[in-house]
């Protein structure tokens, strides 16, 4: 049988096998990511082509062995172990926790290798985010917006700034009334999609993590700020952000603009929940958009990073 696999018990509960699979069967029913639709394009932004490339030269072409196992992760419980074997269902579908390189190695190699790997059995989606963020967090192949991403399913104790910031992205990527409604790159592979999970999180956790201002709100009046903020931005330059192409609707200047906030906040005088789009714009509306330009930009301050972007803002709003 195609899905049966020699294989041992490494874990009765939960049920963890060590088991030898074929690389172009396992390819075909693998992905790098189950918050990724296509698991095609998920190995594309999760991996280098070229370090697989030179994996598939060095070790498949050599009809070489890898010396070290393939972590996965299964949701599927439809799995039976028997005469040292393991068959899984024929639409099984597995996460590469860690080993993607070596994975996406075969796509480059004629050669069929056989992969050692270490199967969880039966996890929740929940779990397998646990699984993949321990591993791979601090690794850079895994795209920033993925792991904000899977922050809301892992939900980590000794963090929650962060899980308030996910959820906040999230709401504003999902709230039709949303200036940023579904124009948000949640996962870091929508290549189309300009404005990134991974680029307004930080920001907005360091905001919620203050003591005073936005940190002490609840969540509908941070939601709500974070509203009206984008809304007096897009109001500024309302084609610039119907096209994704103004000076403004970058996410270098999102970012500059939500450190700005707690300044806005404090001039504006009001409490957080009373403070409109309206009272945002009558700062916003003094930025001179050709400012904005990389050329100005480089200009002024040498460079068109985000610190050079706060500045210009800082010294038109205020």
């Amino acid at each position: 049988m195609a899905n049966r696999f020699a294989a041992t018990i490494l874990q009765n509960t939960p049920r963890i096998y060590l088991a030898t699979m074929r690389g172009k069967w396992l390819l075909k029913n693998a992905t790098p990511s189950w918050r990724i639709r296509d698991p095609k394009k998920g190995f594309q932004r999760m991996v280098t082509e070229r370090r697989a490339r030179e994996i598939a030269a060095a070790v498949l072409d050599q009809q070489r062995t890898f010396p070290n196992a393939i972590v996965l992760a299964t949701n599927s419980k439809d799995v039976t172990y028997d005469d040292s074997k393991v068959t899984f269902p024929e639409k099984v579908r597995f996460l590469v926790v860690d080993g993607q390189h070596r994975l996406w190695a075969q796509r480059f190699s004629t050669y069929e290798a056989e992969y050692g790997c270490v199967i969880h059995i039966g996890l929740t989606e929940p779990q397998m985010a646990a699984i993949f963020v321990e591993i791979n967090d601090n690794q850079k192949r895994v795209p920033s917006s993925l792991r904000w991403d899977l922050v809301r399913l892992v939900r980590p104790e000794d963090d929650p700034g962060a899980i308030r910031a996910s959820e906040l992205v999230e709401s504003l990527n999902g709230e039709r009334e949303s200036p940023l409604f579904q124009r948000i790159d949640m996962t870091g592979e929508q290549a189309e999609i300009l404005i990134k999970q991974g680029s307004l999180a930080p920001e907005i956790k360091k905001l919620v993590n203050r003591k005073v201002g936005l940190g002490g709100e609840g969540f509908d009046v941070q939601l709500q700020v974070l509203m009206n903020i984008f809304a007096a931005v897009r109001e500024k330059d309302p084609d610039g952000w119907r096209s994704g192409k103004g000076n403004l609707y970058r996410a270098r200047v999102f970012r500059a603009f939500l450190q700005l906030i707690p300044g806005m906040i404090k001039r504006i005088d009001k409490n957080c929940k009373d403070i409109s789009a309206r009272d945002f714009h009558a700062y916003i509306k003094r930025v001179k958009l050709s400012s904005l330009s990389d050329a100005n930009l480089r200009t002024v301050h040498g460079n068109a990073g985000i610190a050079a972007i706060r500045e210009t803002l800082k010294e038109q709003i205020f």
